[in-house]
């Protein structure tokens, strides 16, 4: 029979709301009695694992990671929590993070057994050392059971019903036999289960018989067996909390469109890096084997020997062979298409998490904010379109299988990638990520350009001493030499890059200096200009970079096949 709700006050000075009773039948009426009936869909965040067992190497682990990740995915998400209640193990862990980064969590619901836990100020008699329960929990729900175990059912359909249809994600640390029903639970339910590798216990268990996927046939433990075969387990073995928060946020929000959006972005993202490195690998090859072939034919006029005859006649040919071949690939011209793709898709899933532009409430169809969403799609069918419209459609567009969101730059590794961006939140992960990619890449660039300089320099100081010495054969071969580096440098646009990046990255440092001086979060128009410029700089930048891009591919196409008439000019003389 269900009691209270009444308001228990620990000895810290913590108070909070707890109905004793219930056995889940009606979870409604419990979250009523708690003040939870939830409004609308809420996620719900479900950590399960050890409580006295969790000790030494592996509460350090869970310590690190736990609390800290838990509490900052559901301040991103606005998640509900939902654990064991009592003040051990996980449960602590996550009550320590709610005291410290409070109010990140505004519902931090503990079950428990009625029969196994004391209220603050009493003792139950009947069980030997009751478990305390944990003070910084804001609700407290306890099922009419006096064993371990007992409240598994009621914990699940109270998550569940909290959730009201909005996702769900469960954590494991540790655990024993309790938290693998708690596990087979979430797997039923179609919950997402992340494991926290190290910390021990059922979570380890489960994450090494998860590793061996296709799963071992020979699981004897019927309910392991089905966890690992039904399962969506993920596991984590990293030692960052942002890394976690950032994975259980991503899961927690429900955004379809957006989450799309950031798998398109990843799936040009990823293709235009293979294209980039696919056209430089073949610009590098061309132009070595056409100092390579410029070796060979000067050797062959000091030498005359048979074979390097051949070499002589065939080293041009393939060269010849090889622009062919980059000209019908067109992995320059697809490269900078299917970036400016990826890059125009990433400006809007900005915009569209900062609400502003076309995603601003006062902009939308209808003032329906859940016409956001439709807003976002029709963007990206037009960039898609576009896409679609070129020669990039010409090539293979795998769609990307990775994790999501995708691994980004500097300061949006800690990023959710669906949660709505604040201002300072804003300038963290746009702005300084977009600065600390210019800043690397310019080192980057300018490391190359010297290097190429260099090589030009020193190979025209060797023709001029070798001029000097008599050997006025061989200045071909070091002009050759000079003549592929500058080339390289040309084809790529490194010059013109590192300027762009520069001037872009000035502009976006002015404007973060801007806000410093502003810091009004509250202005939304103030905001919206901010976004605005800065993905003006960014899109200047992107446009700008594509134009030379062009032009620099135009011309190298031209050279290209201006060299390839030569050789088959010659070809037909000889």
């Amino acid at each position: 029979m269900q009691r209270g709700p009444i308001e228990v006050r620990f000895e810290s000075g913590e108070r909070a709301t707890l109905v004793v009773g219930g056995d889940g039948s009606d979870p409604g009426a419990l979250l009523r009695a708690l003040g939870l009936q939830p409004a609308g869909p809420r996620p719900v965040l479900v950590v399960c694992g050890g409580a006295d067992e969790l000790e030494g190497r592996e509460l350090e682990c869970a310590k690190a990671l736990l609390g800290p990740a838990v509490a900052r995915a559901a301040d991103l998400s606005g998640a509900a929590i939902v654990d064991g209640g009592t003040a051990s193990g996980v449960m602590r862990l996550v009550g320590a993070a709610q005291r410290e980064r409070a109010p990140a969590v505004a519902v931090l619901l503990g079950v428990a057994p009625a029969g196994r836990v004391a209220l603050p100020g009493t003792h139950n008699s009947g069980v030997d050392e009751p478990a305390e329960l944990e003070p910084h929990h804001t609700h407290f729900a306890l099922a009419d059971s006096g064993e371990w175990g007992g409240e598994t059912q009621l914990l699940m359909k109270l998550a569940e019903a909290l959730a009201a249809g909005a996702p769900v994600a469960m954590v494991v640390a540790g655990g024993g036999e309790v938290t693998k029903s708690e596990a087979l639970e979430g797997v039923r339910r179609g919950w997402p289960v992340f494991l926290i590798e190290g910390t021990g216990g059922i979570a380890d268990v489960l994450a090494g018989l998860h590793k061996k996927l296709p799963p071992p046939a020979g699981i004897e433990d019927l309910t392991l067996r089905e966890i690992v075969a039904d399962g969506d387990l993920r596991r984590f073995s990293g030692s960052e909390p942002a890394q976690l928060a950032r994975q259980l946020g991503w899961e927690l929000q429900d955004e379809p469109v957006l989450k799309g959006a950031w798998r398109a972005f990843a799936t040009y993202d990823g293709l235009a890096t293979g294209l980039r490195r696919g056209f430089g690998r073949m610009q590098v090859a061309i132009l070595a084997l056409g100092i390579a072939a410029t070796a060979v034919a000067l050797l062959y006029d000091a030498l005359g020997t048979a074979p390097l005859h051949w070499a002589a006649v065939a080293g041009p040919l393939v060269v010849s062979t090889l622009i062919a071949f980059a000209g019908r690939r067109a992995a320059g011209k697809r490269w900078v298409l299917v970036r400016a793709a990826a890059e125009a898709i990433k400006a809007e899933i900005y915009r569209y998490r900062t609400r502003t532009g076309l995603y601003n409430d006062s902009l939308l169809p209808g003032g329906e904010p859940s016409a956001r969403a439709r807003v976002l799609a029709t963007r990206l069918d037009a960039i898609d379109a576009r896409l679609m419209q070129t020669e990039a459609s010409s090539g293979v567009l795998t769609p990307y299988d990775g994790p999501l969101p995708p691994p980004m730059y500097g300061a949006g590794r800690d990023d959710d990638g669906v949660s709505r961006l604040d201002p300072e939140r804003y300038i963290q992960i746009r702005v300084a990520d977009q600065l600390a990619y210019y800043h690397g890449r310019t080192r980057r660039l300018d490391r190359v350009r010297g290097m190429l300089q260099l090589a030009a320099v020193a190979a025209g100081g060797a023709g001029a001493i070798l001029a000097a010495a008599g050997l006025e054969i061989w200045i071909g071969l070091t002009t050759a030499i000079s003549a592929a580096a500058l080339s390289y440098l040309a084809s790529m646009q490194v010059e013109n890059t590192i300027v762009a990046y520069n001037q872009s990255a000035s502009k976006l440092a002015g404007l973060e200096r801007e806000w410093g001086a502003v810091r009004d979060g509250r202005d939304t128009t103030a905001f919206d200009q901010l976004v605005a410029e800065s993905e003006a700089v960014l899109g200047t930048e992107l446009g700008g970079w594509v134009q030379q891009m062009n032009e620099a591919l135009q011309k190298l196409q031209h050279q290209q096949a201006e060299a390839t008439r030569q050789v088959r000019g010659k070809r037909a003389d000889g």
